[in-house]
This record gives C-alpha cells, sequence and structure tokens, in this order.
C-alpha cells in the first residue's frame, strides 16, 4: 500500500483497518499490561481469543468493545457517532 494511503482508514480493506487497529491497540495494551495472558485476564476473555485478535484483528465487536474499555478508550467508541459532526448529503 502507497505510504501516502497507509494511515487513511477511507483506503484500507476492512481486514486492513482491523489489524491496523489491532496494531494500535496492541501499543496501548503494553503500556499497562506486559503480556496479552494479564491484559486478557483484565477484560475478561480468553487468552487465546486475545493473542489471536492481536495477530488478525478479528474479533466479535463485543469483544472489541470490552478491548477498547481495556485500554481506556471506550469514550472513542461514542465520539465515532456525535452527531455533531457534518453529514456529508449525496
Amino acid at each position: 500500500m502507497n505510504n501516502d494511503l497507509k494511515n487513511n482508514y477511507e483506503f484500507m480493506t476492512s481486514d486492513e483497518i482491523a489489524k491496523s487497529l489491532a496494531s494500535k491497540i496492541k501499543v496501548l495494551r503494553k503500556k499497562k499490561f506486559k503480556t496479552q495472558k494479564e491484559f486478557a485476564e483484565h477484560i475478561g476473555i480468553s487468552y487465546g481469543a486475545y493473542a489471536r485478535y492481536e495477530k488478525t484483528g478479528q474479533i466479535s465487536f463485543s469483544r472489541f468493545i470490552d478491548i477498547v474499555k481495556g485500554v481506556n478508550r471506550a469514550d472513542e467508541i461514542a465520539a465515532l457517532f456525535d452527531e455533531k459532526k457534518e453529514v456529508i448529503q449525496w
């Protein structure tokens, strides 16, 4: 992928976005928890499920929310749907 488009989610596939988010969460996770196992226990999911998430970016949406809450970023989910943002009419 072109470096200019590397961080532009508009031009990424769903799988690329999922892997990018998993990579960003991994960085946040490492700031507070040394291991994937510690973090998985903290958020109440299996170590295998979390390890697979960091590797593939694939996990259920409800588990993704648990992960986001575990890295203290739940408010950012709500911000995605802020009604104050400009809506583009097609």
